[in-house]
């Protein structure tokens, strides 16, 4: 072959949806078609040209390695011999033959001969099919004319292409392609000797030999196919082609029949044969015969007449025609000589040329031991045949229009020539001595046109004879062989309305004889029918002749046939004129009991039933009887119904004992349809009384005694009754199942009460079918027996038999009658079994008396891909099987249940799922209604398997359940160990192909939301997810995450009744998403690169278009959709003033506001997603009810005006329920979307957010924050879109989203900063401020308009992480070494780009401000809401992001709005609502109130950074509030408890101390506050004043600054309170003086320095914070010494150590000033050494980043370190004032230690050695003012 091998499937599949697309199809399509067709061109040039066996490719095989297309092979020895051994059988190519086996692995998991060559088989039917379908497209099209043709590319090339391939030529000048075919047909196909071994994987079901022989069948199609194309094109140059090509066929078919000799006429391979010989005889015909193209066809066609090898080879037929079709061609050959030869005179003269014709017309051949002509051969053997009308249809139309042009070509040369009319007519001598019957052959002819208008009705109008035919027909007597054929003729002209009402008014009013005829007439009709009447009344004849009775049936069926196919509104006319008919009866006592009798039209056909008549005329009375119930006509069925009953055809059995059987329908069927094994009678009646209860509205009295007889006289014994036809069975078994069907049509068990005295069970006819169903009757186990007939067996019925189209109605109405019990059987058993003893029997639902072969055997219909409609009933009946029964998957492993292995079966039962899916969605075709089967619906297989394979899931059934059986999971080895091979044929693979062949979601909307859902699934259940996470991955290129991600993007159609299932289709998608990911988290490093290339596609570059494609901005349209659908349609129920008192008097809204469900007597209904809505139903007959009552009560007209507004409030109300329908469904959908929304960004940034913030972003190319703010702020458009809806359940999800994101922010903010990052410059990365105000305005607006409060707490959050983002990635002030090094240096350090940083902060902050100076009312007002009347956790988190927003604005516009709102004061009086709770110290308050009150506390610290807030507070008294509360007091106290207790309230203490300070120092000149905070400082004194020392480091400083600013302020402060702090204050100066531990910290790090510099080099907290309280302490006591120098050394005194640590001693002050300056001196060293680190490491961009934090930390120390020394100086200064002599010697040794130092340092200490040489000069001079 040319192209790779095992695609010929694959092409086909192309085909079919490529030339779906019709003619007029995208250019896409068009030009997928012309790249296919190029590939395969000469595949079908060489068709089933496959590779012959090879000697050296067997060599290659014994060496157990080689190279197929799939790569380099390795062979087992079993592997070589089943290679070898397929080769023998195929005779095929051993390498093409390994190839095969590989594929039978992958397609059925296992290395099978069988298997492969049921793929060889099916690759070779698949090429003839798909050239036969491209020649079907140009022959159906090109019908429709040249306009179609001129505007469609795709018929244009598809022509093109036919006729190139058909057109060209062999080396022997010859047409390849046909002759190729013919040649094909002529040989024995490879294999066909070998047994017949059945193969049913995948689509193969059957044996080699049916698929042989189905190849020859297609190959004749595409013959035949193929020459009507050729003769339209055929130039007369290419004559010798023409006929060559007729010679050839012609030689085939001779050949064909041969071989058809002896063949059974009922088996298959005779079915096969006679498909290829008509199609072979029809293409020869079509190039012998005049057709449309008469002018491009007749010059070939004359040219063919004359080939002389053609007519010795019709002379060898003329003298011996032994078959019809061949007596058809000699038929055409024989008016084709005359044509060319016998231009004037008859055929007499010309002996020669109409010899052929002559041998045509007496041409006898023998058909079921009788003598016929070609003309009724053809009719009855070909197109009145099974086999021709399992046909597709436009196949049969082209066939009749062949023949018929054959016929209309014959006929119009018969009106030309007198002596051919007589010979046609039967009315000369020609046939004299032939024992032919005169007007024999016009019998025939009419019979052969009747057949065929039955195919095409509208090929009449092309028979100009028709008309003269019908006449010279109608002119003979009844009795005459040409009048059955014409009432067969009428009969298919009376085909619709139109043709109805010609033949019935042709009847009813009949042409007058000329030759004294009796045309047909019903008027005819009926005198026939009461002469017979009223015979048998009066006993004048036995019985009725045969050859009477077949006239009469034909009359019968062209009666049933009109009234059938006539307009409804004409039929009561037209009985009513048959009532009226003037019946020409010549006996009078004929004519007066057909007066007695009213002449109504039905007495004759129920009158005759119990005469002694043919069975056959009995059942034409009673088909008759039924075309007077029309469907549409409830009074004439009931009409009909009365004369059933009158009729007594099914008699009362005697009650005497007697034995006797009346003589009724019952006997007829037992005693004389069963012993002759014809039942053409019952049939009939059974379709009576089927027609009578779809026609009548209520059920019969007499019903039931129907039911009885139905259910045990006809369908209990139907499978073991003889049949000569075996058609028959399955027609009386179709019949019995649709009438025990209409019995429960309608019925409501529910509204039935069994306890009712009046109601008997056995005289209620649904009743009686469903006690026989639960209790396991006779028809119950009739119907489970023709349901076993299984779908093997059907399958042989549609290969060998001729009755398998009825076998599969009858299978289909079982199933059907089936599904309707299973919908109500377990209400029914439960009233059943409630009756009472009467009723003893056992009642159970269906699946309890199911045995498992028969669940076998239901599932196993899904193979039958011959039917959908079957394939639809079983899927449906195994969602009710898999619902029932727990252990359904127990059974389908039984292996003795299927005959097989359980691998086998299962294996059987994949594939057939697999391929029914693949059908629905690849090939859809409509399917009958299960109650009506003219109502087409579209194919619903596709979703009724995956709602199948959902269900399990969605039920959380325990696995192994039905879902992983069918979808190939391994229940052997455990599901969690399954490996799914992508190529193994299953329904998943099914799904892959169709998303990714249909990667826009449009096509398939509510399948491709169950396929995504059922993904979803299986990725979330921790057993399956391996397997399906690994299936995913196999898949080319990741394609399924570009699907999902289209799939995505793709807008939801607004005016698209299925856009519920788009909104489900996106949820879905984005849970998907989150479950991979999830998934990929815990895996190894392949899930981790996985993972990373999911979030690329997700949040990256895979989309390339524009930023409108990304997913965050595809949510964002979502959100959009949902906010336009919840916000604009929502209904509401229409108001009227006109309206309202009727709405009250058919109480409309105690109606809808009922929540009741239905079962409960309500209005309610739950779908299957959970979602209550209205049940319109039920609904409707309530309001009808109240209609009618009011209608009634209030004697409306029907013209009333008030009926009429109620009739509108009845409309308006269902209106409005179905509106409400859709909204509640669709606002359920988007909340489910939302959640998914909300758990893929949980795990997207929650768990994902170092990857995630790896991912470029596409089209910016920018990283993280634009991301995470992108996405961010599209959920905060959703939630401001949805709140605005008042749907707050759907505000939760985006605001939880909303919240994580801006965590992932903060998060990344901090990584970004630790790593260094922020200073390299990349400000557009890290503050994109566009983004950032475009989040914060919409986080502001959320945050200014009410919500939920829990939505409330999570944009708190939001807000809380974004103030804290813009905050850490502000620039911190640079210390002075990285100033004084770096101003002068170039841009490799990028100090540019920290300059230009600070200048986007202040762009970032500006904007900030003026968002929050626009909304500061609005936002103040709604915190306030929330801090006052909050409760707990919103409460606070309102404290705290108000804080942070305070501190967030430098303008203070927040903080003005906070203090003019009055919530401070607020809060300052709810400072007492905490003392009352805590009333006790020994019961501690719930940590959530801890909370809030250190909220309330930062808050007020956030206040008291400002003058105006310090006045606002001190105002308030909050000094105060706090020094009386209880919790301070707690928390205080709780400094020395145990860590992991007192936690909170450290903090509260620490704040507490920092707002006293805070308003002490922003007020220092308020007398006021003085005292609060001395009388503070008082009351809680012992707590304060123990904290002063080294343990307690944070309140010791606090504590001393505070004690500072009082000793320091302009107020007088109490000398007790001075002197009660001052031993505190001494003794922790003892404590931290002098700082030698901080020196030897600063020590140890100078050595860190000078041996490596490390990145951990940084001074301990512990040593930051001593430093701190060393300083502050130092303060205090400088300030306390101008108020009270009691506690120090007194003046002039010796100063000594002996006087202990209860004063502050100038030994003392020397000790820590020399360890001050050592300390400063090791901390400029190191200075100096972190430049010069930094100098030598000039290359390296990012020293700086790591190296900031050490400067600014020893920049901030030595600062520190030189306050320690300048107080320690001041002290000096003032204690020695009097007593210089011991102070000056201190300053000079100072000094001196000073000049020893290196210049560096002296340049460092400069400024304090010129302080302490002013303290010198005025300690010298006697000055003590500094």
């Amino acid at each position: 072959m040319t192209s790779q091998t095992l695609t010929y499937r694959s092409l086909l599949r192309e085909i079919r949806r490529l030339l779906a697309a019709g003619v007029r199809p995208d250019t896409q399509t068009v030009s997928g078609l012309r790249s296919l067709m190029q590939q395969f061109r000469m595949d079908f040039l060489n068709a089933l040209d496959f590779p012959p066996k090879n000697p050296e490719a067997r060599r290659h095989l014994s060496e157990k390695e080689i190279f197929t297309s799939q790569g380099k092979t390795e062979l087992s020895e079993g592997d070589v011999q089943k290679a070898i051994a397929l080769s023998d059988q195929l005779d095929l190519n051993e390498i093409y033959c390994v190839e095969l086996l590989q594929t039978s692995y992958l397609e059925t998991g296992r290395v099978s001969i069988e298997a492969a060559t049921g793929i060889y088989l099916e690759e070779r039917l698949s090429l003839v099919e798909a050239l036969f379908k491209l020649f079907e497209f140009q022959l159906l099209h090109a019908k429709e004319g040249d306009q179609v043709f001129a505007g469609s590319e795709m018929l244009k090339y598809v022509s093109s292409f036919n006729l190139g391939i058909l057109s060209e030529v062999s080396q022997g000048n010859k047409s390849l392609l046909l002759q190729r075919i013919l040649s094909l047909m002529k040989t024995d196909a490879p294999g066909k000797e070998q047994e017949v071994v059945s193969y049913q994987y995948g689509s193969i079901v059957g044996s080699k030999t049916h698929f042989l022989q189905q190849e020859q069948v297609w190959l004749s199609r595409c013959f035949f196919y193929g020459t009507c194309i050729m003769n339209a094109s055929f130039k007369i140059e290419k004559a010798s082609l023409f006929c060559d090509n007729i010679r050839s066929a012609l030689e085939l078919l001779i050949s064909k029949i041969k071989q058809a000799e002896g063949m059974d006429s009922k088996s298959l391979a005779n079915q096969a044969m006679m498909q290829q010989l008509y199609y072979i005889c029809f293409g020869v015909l079509a190039s012998l015969t005049p057709s449309n193209n008469v002018h491009l066809q007749n010059n070939l066609r004359y040219e063919a007449g004359k080939d002389t090898v053609l007519q010795s080879v019709m002379d060898s037929l003329h003298e011996n025609v032994q078959n019809g079709l061949l007596g058809m061609v000699l038929l055409a050959w024989g008016v084709l000589q005359v044509e060319l030869h016998c231009t004037g005179g008859n055929l007499t003269h010309n002996p020669k040329w109409s010899a052929y014709l002559r041998a045509a017309l007496k041409c006898r051949l023998t058909h079921a031991d009788k003598s016929v002509d070609i003309f009724w051969y053809a009719a009855e053997n070909v197109f009145n045949s099974v086999t021709f009308n399992d046909e597709a249809p436009d196949m049969k139309d082209t066939c009749a229009d062949v023949v018929h042009n054959t016929l209309v070509y014959f006929l119009q040369w018969v009106e030309k020539d007198s002596q051919s009319g007589s010979m046609l007519l039967g009315t000369g001598t020609y046939f004299q001595g032939e024992q032919v019957q005169g007007g024999q052959i016009l019998g025939s002819v009419l019979t052969l046109l009747a057949a065929l208008y039955r195919v095409d009705l509208d090929l009449h109008v092309k028979c100009h004879a028709l008309n003269p035919l019908m006449h010279h027909a109608a002119e003979r007597q009844p009795e005459s062989s040409t009048f059955v054929p014409l009432l067969d003729l009428y009969t298919s002209l009376a085909t619709g309305a139109r043709g109805a009402t010609y033949i019935f008014n042709k009847l009813l009013n009949p042409s007058p004889s000329v030759m004294g005829g009796s045309p047909p007439s019903w008027s005819g009709l009926y005198a026939a029918l009461w002469e017979y009447c009223s015979l048998f009344k009066q006993e004048e004849i036995p019985a009725m002749k045969e050859d009477e009775a077949t006239t009469l049936a034909a009359y019968l069926e062209l009666l049933a046939h009109v009234l059938e196919n006539g307009a409804s509104h004409d039929i009561p006319q037209w009985l009513s004129q048959l009532q009226s008919l003037d019946l020409q009866i010549l006996a009078p006592h004929h004519r007066d009991f057909a007066h007695d009798n009213g002449y109504k039209p039905l007495f004759p056909l129920f009158f005759l039933q119990q005469q002694a008549i043919p069975a056959k005329l009995k059942g034409a009375l009673l088909i008759a009887a039924r075309s007077f119930a029309p469907v549409s006509n409830a009074s004439l069925a009931e009409q009909v119904w009365r004369f059933l009953e009158s009729s007594k055809l099914l008699a009362d059995i005697p009650k005497d004992g007697s034995t006797s059987m009346p003589i009724d329908i019952r006997y007829q069927l037992a005693e004389v349809e069963a012993r002759a094994e014809e039942y053409s009678s019952t049939l009939a009646f059974l379709k009576l009384l089927n027609r009578l209860l779809m026609s009548s509205q209520s059920f019969h009295t007499m019903l039931h005694s129907y039911v009885r007889f139905v259910r045990e006289s006809v369908l209990a014994p139907l499978m073991s009754r003889g049949y000569k036809d075996k058609e028959q069975k399955w027609d009386l078994a179709r019949e019995c199942l649709a009438f025990l069907e209409l019995t429960l049509q309608g019925f409501n068990i529910e509204d039935v009460d069994l306890e009712d005295g009046k109601l008997i069970l056995d005289k209620v006819a649904p009743l009686q079918t469903l006690q026989d169903f639960l209790s396991r009757g006779p028809g119950c186990r009739a119907i489970i027996l023709i349901i076993q007939t299984g779908v093997n067996q059907l399958i042989e019925e549609k290969h060998v038999g001729v009755s398998a189209y009825k076998a599969e109605l009858a299978i289909e109405s079982a199933l059907n009658l089936l599904m309707s019990v299973f919908q109500m059987d377990r209400t029914a058993a439960n009233k059943f079994n409630q009756v009472g003893p009467t009723y003893a029997r056992s009642y159970k639902s269906m699946e309890m008396h199911m045995q498992h072969k028969d669940i076998w055997t239901i599932l196993g219909y899904v193979r039958y891909h011959f039917s959908p409609s079957i394939q639809v009933l079983a899927l449906q009946i195994a969602q009710i099987l898999e619902d029932r029964i727990p252990e359904l998957v127990s059974i389908l492993l039984s292996p003795q249940v299927s005959g097989s292995s359980s691998s086998k079966s299962t294996q059987q039962l994949v594939h057939a799922f697999a391929e029914c899916l693949q059908d629905s969605l690849f090939k859809p075709v409509s399917i009958k209604a299960p109650n009506d089967s003219r109502v087409m619906e579209e194919d619903k297989r596709a979703s009724l398997i995956l709602s199948l394979l959902l269900r399990p899931l969605v039920g959380k059934r325990q696995g192994p359940n039905l879902t992983h059986l069918l979808l190939g999971f391994n229940l052997e080895a455990g599901i969690s160990n399954t490996h799914i091979d992508i190529m193994s044929f299953s329904p998943l693979q099914v799904m892959t192909e169709a998303l990714y062949q249909y990667k826009c979601h449009s096509t398939w909307p509510q399948e491709v939301e169950q396929m995504l859902q059922l993904f979803s699934h299986l990725l979330s259940d921790p057993a399956t997810s391996s397997a399906t996470l690994e299936l995913l991955r196999s898949l080319e290129n990741n394609y399924f995450m570009d699907v999902l991600h289209v799939a995505l993007i793709s807008p939801i159609p607004h005016d698209s009744p299925d856009r519920i299932y788009y909104i489900w289709q996106i949820k879905w998608i984005l849970q998907i998403h989150a479950n991979v990911l999830h998934k990929s988290l815990t895996e190894v490093q392949q899930g981790k690169d996985d993972c990373k290339k999911l979030l690329k596609g997700l949040i990256g570059d895979a989309v390339k278009s524009d930023a409108t494609t990304l997913p965050y901005c595809a949510i964002l349209m979502a959100l959009q959709f949902c906010k336009n659908a919840l916000q604009f349609e929502k209904p509401t129920l229409k108001q009227d003033m006109r309206l309202v008192h009727l709405q009250r008097q058919m109480q409309v809204n105690l109606l809808l506001s009922a929540p009741e469900l239905v079962s409960e007597g309500g209005v309610r209904a739950m779908t299957e997603r959970g979602v209550i809505v209205y049940h319109i139903p039920s609904l409707g007959s309530i309001l009808a009810r109240f209609f009618k009552d009011l209608e009634v009560n209030c004697g409306w007209g029907i013209e009333s005006e008030e009926r009429a507004r109620a009739n509108e409030v009845l409309e308006e109300t269902l209106k409005y329920a179905q509106n409400y329908n859709v909204f509640s469904q669709i606002a359920h959908a988007i909340q489910e979307l939302l959640s998914s929304w909300e758990q893929l960004m949980s795990v997207t940034f929650s768990r994902h957010n170092i990857p995630a913030m790896e991912i470029q972003l596409a089209p910016t190319g920018c990283t993280g924050f634009q991301s995470l703010l992108a996405f961010a702020t599209a959920s905060l458009e959703g939630l401001d879109f949805v709140s605005a809806t008042s749907n707050v359940h759907l505000s939760q999800p985006l605001a939880r989203v909303t919240n994580v994101l801006m965590a992932s922010v903060l998060k990344h903010t901090k990584d970004v900063i630790a790593s260094g990052v922020l200073y390299q410059g990349i400000n557009s990365d890290t503050l994109d401020v566009s983004s950032c105000h475009k989040f914060f305005t919409v986080l502001v607006n959320c945050l200014s308009k009410p919500a939920d409060k829990v939505v409330r707490q999570y944009l708190y959050g939001s807000l809380i992480f974004y103030l804290l983002h813009t905050k850490v990635t502000k620039t911190p002030e640079l210390p002075s070494i990285i100033l004084e090094k770096y101003e002068d240096l170039d841009e490799r350090f990028h100090f540019s780009s920290l300059q230009h940083l600070d200048g986007v902060h202040e762009i970032l902050d500006q904007g900030n401000m003026s968002i929050m100076q626009q909304q500061a009312s609005r936002l103040v007002q709604a915190f306030s809401q929330d801090i006052i009347d909050g409760v707990y956790f919103t409460k606070a988190l309102a404290l705290h992001a108000l804080s942070m927003l305070i501190a967030a604005d430098p303008l203070g516009t927040i903080l003005q709005e906070v203090l003019s709102c009055g919530v401070i004061v607020s809060l300052v009086r709810d400072l007492e609502s905490f003392h009352l709770s805590a009333s006790s110290l020994q019961q501690a308050l719930p940590n959530r109130d801890l909370y809030i009150f250190k909220a309330v506390l930062t808050l007020f610290l956030e206040v008291a950074c400002s003058k105006e807030g310090c006045l606002m507070l001190a105002s308030s008294g909050v000094i105060r509030s706090l020094a009386s509360s209880k919790i301070v007091e707690s928390a205080l106290d709780s400094i020395a408890g145990a860590q992991s207790e007192v936690t909170q309230l450290r903090e509260i203490s620490m704040l507490v101390l920092q707002i006293v300070l805070a308003i002490f120092v922003g007020l220092p000149d308020s007398r006021d506050v003085a005292i609060y905070v001395r009388e503070f400082l008082e009351r809680h004194s012992k707590l304060l004043f123990s904290c002063l020392n080294r343990s307690s480091l944070p309140v010791a400083g606090l504590v001393m600054t505070a004690l500072s600013n009082l000793f320091r302020g302009q107020n007088p402060v109490d000398p007790f309170f001075v002197a009660q702090c001052r031993g505190h204050v001494v003794s922790l100066a003892w404590d931290v003086l002098p700082p030698s531990s901080i020196r030897d910290a600063v020590k140890q790090m100078r050595e860190d320095v000078g041996h490596q510099f490390s990145d951990d080099l940084h001074l301990g907290q512990d040593t930051k914070a001593l430093l701190g309280v060393t300083v502050s302490t130092l303060e205090c006591l400088k300030n306390m010494l101008s108020l009270d120098d009691g506690a120090f050394e007194r003046v002039g005194k010796e100063s000594h150590r002996s006087h202990g640590k209860q004063l502050v001693t100038i030994d003392l002050l020397e000790r820590s000033l020399y360890c001050a300056q050592e300390i400063l001196l090791d901390l400029i060293e190191v200075k100096l050494r972190v430049i010069s680190y930094l100098e030598e490491n000039m290359e390296s961009s990012r020293v700086l980043a790591r190296r900031m934090s050490q400067a600014m930390e020893i920049e901030k120390f030595t600062s520190e370190s030189v306050m320690v020394l300048e107080y320690i100086l001041h002290i000096l200064f003032k204690v020695g004032a009097n007593n210089t002599n011991r102070v000056i010697p201190v300053l000079d040794k100072l000094l001196g230690v000073a000049s020893s130092n290196s210049s560096v340092a002296k340049v460092a200490m400069e400024p304090l050695h010129v302080l302490v040489r002013q303290f010198r000069h005025a300690l010298s001079s006697g000055t003590t003012q500094t």
